[in-house]
C-alpha cells in the first residue's frame, strides 16, 4: 500500500468522523437550546486526549481531577447552583483518541438504558415533548444541512461524472432487444446504438450515466422504465419502454448499458501495464503512449483515395467504433501528444460471437468460446508473464495445437482442461514459424503463465462446436450450430466459400481465405448481401487427416441483412471515461439550489434502496460497512477534493436517513416513543423499551456483521 493510499484512508476516516461529529453537534446545540443539562460533548471515541471546561481550562485527558481538587466533587454530582458558585461549566468538551464519531451526554437520557431517568427539572425526561422532538431530530437535520453545504461547494467548483452516453450494449440484454415506441414525433422501431445519449428516464432528466444505472437498479420488478435517447449520428430522439433484468452485479436490475469513454489513453501504472501487454501482441500500437488522444480516423482504403480529406473527427468511443465496425482491413488513426501528431495504422479484427457450448458447467474457468457459426479459432500466446515458468520454452506467437492428449483445443476448452491437471510437466504442441513443434512445459496452479489470444491470422478451426446454449424466453435452450452434423474436424484448414448453387468446386480458388476476417466477410457477402438472402453456402476445407474435402454448411436466415462488424485491438477500458461536468457556472444561488435538489434526490434514493432490499431486487451483498466505505472513499479521494466532498455528502444523507428509520436505538425510534408519549400522555413501558432496545442492538449487530463480511469478501476477492 502506497503512502498516498494511507493518507487517503486517513482522510476518509476523518471525514466519516466529521459526519458523525456533526450529527452529535446537532443534538448538543438543540439540547442547549431546550435547556437540557449536557454533561459532556466529545469529538471522537475512546480515551480522552485533551479536554476543556469553562472555569478549569484545558487539561491533558479529563478535567475531572482538577474539578474535584477545586470543588471537592465531580461536576456531574453538583447542582446548577454549585456549578455557578464555583464558576465552572456543566459541560466538559473533549477530544478523543479515535477520530470516529462523537457523543453528547444529557442528564436523564442514555442510549439503550430507558430507566436512566432523573428527577432534575433540567433532565431530558422532564423537558417538554416538543423540545425533545427537536433534540432527537437535530442530528439528522445537521447531516442534511451538511450534505447541502458539501453539494453546494461541489457544484460551485464543478464535478466530473461519466456522461450519459452509451459506450456498449450487452448481448441479449433488455437494452439490446428494445425497440423504440411513441407518437409520430419520435422515431419508431429503432434500436439503441453505441454513442446514443440518454436524455431522460420516466420523465426525469438524466445528467450522468450513474443516473441511468440507479434508475434501472431502483426500478420496480417487471415494470418497464421509459427511456428517451438521442441518436449520435442522426440526432433523432427515440423513446423506449425497457424492463430491467437482474444482471451480474450482485443481482441488481440492469438495462445492459455501459458508459462510453473518451479517446484519451489512461495514465497510471496499471494503464501503462495494460497498454504494454497490448503492444506485445500488436506491434502497430507501439507508438501509443498514456495520455495521447485520438482525434480523427478513417478506413485505410478510403485514405488511399482521398488522403487527408478522408479523416473523420472522433471525440468519443462510439465515433471510433462506428468507423471500425465497417472497416474491412485497417484503419488510419490520428493521435495528438502535446504538440506532436502521430498517425497509427491499426489492423481491424473480425467480430466473433460468444458461444456457450452445451455441457460446460457454469462455474468453469471459461464457460464460453469466441467463434462464428460453430467454428472457433485456435489459441496463440499473445504475452508471456515474467513470472511464468515457461519463459525460456514458449514464445509470443506460438499457436497451441495440443496439450497432453487434448488435440486442437479451443481457448475455453484449453483453460478448463488445464485447471483440472496437476502441477508439473506436460507435453505441448505448437505451430511456430509454420512448423509443428513439441515442448515440455510447466503447469503451475492450472496455468502456463501466458496470455492467450485468438489466432485470427490462421484460417484453421479448433474443435468445432455443434451445439450451443441460446437464450429463449429467459431460458438457455440447446440449439445446433451451422456446422452441426458436418463431421468437421479440429485442425481443418478453411480454404474458400462458395454459393451452393454453383455446384461442387474441387480446386482451391485463386484467392483463398487467408484469415478469419476474410472467412466471415465472404460468408456474409455470399449469404446476406442480396435481398432476399441467398440459399446455403459451401465451405471448402482441408481435412487434417485426408485430402481436400468439400463440406456444405447451411447458414440460417436471421431475418435481417447483415451489417459487417469488425473491431480493433484497442479496448474501451484503455481510455479515460467520457465526462460531463455538473457545475453551477459560478452562480452560488444556483449551486445552493443544485445542492438542495441533490440532497432530496439522495434521501429518496436511500429510501428506495431500502424498499428494493425488501423486494429483493437489491441483494444484501450490495451493502457496505465502514471498511467498504473507507476503501471506496480512499479511491475517490485520489480524484480530488470535489469528489471527496461529494462522496461525504452522499454518506451524510445516508446517515440521516438510516438514523431516522423507525427502529429502536436510532433517532427515528426515539422520535416514535415521543409521539406515543404525546398521544397517550405517558412513555412506553420500560419492559417494552428494554425489549425494543435489545432488538435494536441485535439488528445493528447483524447489520454490522453482514456489511463487515461483504467488505472483507470484496477486498479479498
Amino acid at each position: 500500500m502506497t503512502l498516498d493510499s494511507l493518507l487517503n484512508m486517513l482522510l476518509i476516516i476523518l471525514g466519516f468522523g466529521l459526519l458523525i461529529g456533526i450529527h452529535e453537534l446537532g443534538h448538543f446545540l438543540a439540547a442547549k437550546w431546550a435547556g437540557i443539562r449536557t454533561n459532556a460533548f466529545a469529538v471522537g471515541m475512546g480515551p480522552q486526549v485533551v479536554s476543556f471546561r469553562k472555569g478549569v481550562g484545558f487539561c491533558y485527558k479529563s478535567t475531572k481531577a482538577k474539578v474535584i481538587a477545586k470543588c471537592g466533587k465531580d461536576a456531574n454530582d453538583m447542582s446548577d447552583a454549585d456549578l455557578l458558585k464555583h464558576g465552572i461549566s456543566e459541560t466538559e468538551y473533549s477530544l478523543r483518541l479515535l477520530p470516529i464519531g462523537g457523543f453528547v451526554s444529557m442528564l436523564g437520557q442514555e442510549d439503550g438504558k430507558p430507566d436512566e431517568v432523573s428527577d432534575d427539572p433540567r433532565s431530558y425526561n422532564k423537558c417538554p415533548i416538543g423540545k425533545r422532538m427537536v433534540v432527537v431530530s437535530a442530528g439528522v437535520l445537521m447531516n442534511l444541512l451538511l450534505a447541502i453545504v458539501f453539494f453546494l461547494i461541489c457544484f460551485q467548483i464543478g464535478v466530473n461524472f461519466e456522461a450519459p452516453v452509451v459506450g456498449a450494449i450487452a448481448n441479449g440484454s433488455p437494452a439490446e432487444t428494445a425497440k423504440s415506441v411513441g407518437d409520430e414525433s419520435y422515431q419508431k422501431n429503432h434500436s439503441l446504438e453505441v454513442g446514443d445519449t440518454v436524455l431522460s428516464i420516466d420523465g426525469k432528466v438524466v445528467h450522468t450515466f450513474q443516473d441511468v444505472q440507479i434508475a434501472s437498479a431502483m426500478a420496480k420488478p417487471n415494470v418497464p422504465i421509459h427511456l428517451e435517447a438521442r441518436n449520435a449520428v442522426s440526432g433523432v430522439v427515440s423513446q423506449y419502454d425497457i424492463v430491467p433484468e437482474s444482471g451480474n452485479q450482485g443481482g441488481l436490475l440492469e438495462l445492459g448499458l455501459y458508459p462510453s469513454s473518451s479517446l484519451t489513453l489512461r495514465k497510471g501504472d496499471e494503464a501503462e501495464k495494460a497498454l504494454t501487454m497490448l503492444q506485445e501482441q500488436y506491434e502497430e500500437l507501439n507508438d501509443l503512449r498514456p495520455g495521447m488522444t485520438m482525434t480523427a480516423a478513417c478506413e485505410s482504403f478510403i485514405y488511399e483515395q482521398e488522403k487527408e480529406e478522408a479523416y473523420q473527427p472522433v471525440t468519443q468511443w462510439g465515433d471510433f467504433e462506428r468507423i471500425v465496425s465497417n472497416t474491412y482491413s485497417s484503419i488510419h488513426t490520428r493521435w495528438e501528444d502535446g504538440e506532436t501528431t502521430k498517425i497509427v495504422v491499426i489492423q481491424t479484427l473480425p467480430q466473433l460471437d460468444i458461444l456457450r457450448p452445451v455441457g460446460i458447467p457454469e462455474d468453469s474457468p471459461q464457460n464460453f468460446e469466441f467463434g462464428y457459426m460453430g467454428l472457433v479459432p485456435l489459441s496463440k500466446i499473445g504475452f508471456i508473464f515474467g513470472s511464468s515458468p515457461n519463459v525460456s520454452v514458449l514464445q509470443k506467437g506460438d499457436v497451441i495445437t495440443r496439450v497432453a492428449e487434448l488435440e486442437m483445443p479451443r481457448m475455453g476448452q484449453l483453460r478448463n482442461f488445464l485447471a483440472t491437471q496437476p502441477d508439473g510437466e506436460m507435453e505441448m504442441g505448437v505451430l511456430r514459424d509454420g512448423e509443428e513443434r513439441s515442448f515440455t512445459v510447466q503447469l503451475s496452479k492450472g496455468k502456463l503463465g501466458v496470455l492467450l489470444t485468438n489466432a485470427l491470422e490462421l484460417p484453421i478451426t479448433a474443435n468445432p462446436i455443434e451445439e450451443i446454449l441460446v437464450e429463449v424466453d429467459g431460458e438457455l435452450v440447446p440449439s445446433p450450430t451451422a456446422i452441426a452434423g458436418q463431421q468437421l474436424l479440429g485442425g481443418s484448414t478453411l480454404l474458400a466459400v462458395y454459393d451452393a448453387g454453383q455446384g461442387l468446386v474441387t480446386t482451391v480458388p485463386k484467392q483463398p481465405i487467408r484469415d478469419w476476417r476474410e472467412l466471415r466477410s465472404r460468408i456474409e457477402h455470399e449469404r446476406f448481401s442480396h435481398v432476399p438472402p441467398k440459399g446455403p453456402v459451401e465451405l471448402l476445407v482441408q481435412n487434417p487427416t485426408t485430402n481436400a474435402e468439400l463440406t456444405s454448411i447451411e447458414f440460417h436466415h436471421t431475418g435481417r441483412r447483415y451489417s459487417q462488424s469488425f473491431n480493433s485491438p484497442l479496448d474501451q477500458q484503455l481510455f479515460e471515461p467520457l465526462y460531463v461536468s455538473r457545475s453551477s457556472g459560478g452562480n452560488p444561488l444556483k449551486a445552493l439550489q443544485m445542492g438542495f435538489d441533490e440532497t432530496i434526490n439522495m434521501v429518496v434514493m436511500t429510501y428506495l434502496t431500502i424498499d428494493r432490499l425488501v423486494r429483493r431486487t437489491v441483494g444484501v451483498d450490495q451493502l457496505r460497512g465502514p471498511v467498504g466505505i473507507i476503501h471506496i472513499g480512499s479511491k475517490i479521494a485520489d480524484r480530488g477534493m470535489s469528489y471527496l466532498l461529494f462522496f461525504l455528502a452522499i454518506i451524510s444523507v445516508n446517515l440521516a436517513v438510516l438514523n431516522f428509520l423507525p427502529l429502536p436505538i436510532v433517532d427515528g425510534g426515539l422520535f416514535l416513543y415521543l409521539v406515543y408519549e404525546k398521544l397517550f400522555k405517558k412513555p412506553p413501558s420500560l419492559a417494552f423499551q428494554n425489549a425494543a432496545a435489545m432488538l435494536g442492538l441485535g439488528l445493528i449487530a447483524t447489520l454490522f456483521i453482514v456489511t463487515f463480511y461483504n467488505d472483507i469478501a470484496r477486498l479479498v476477492g
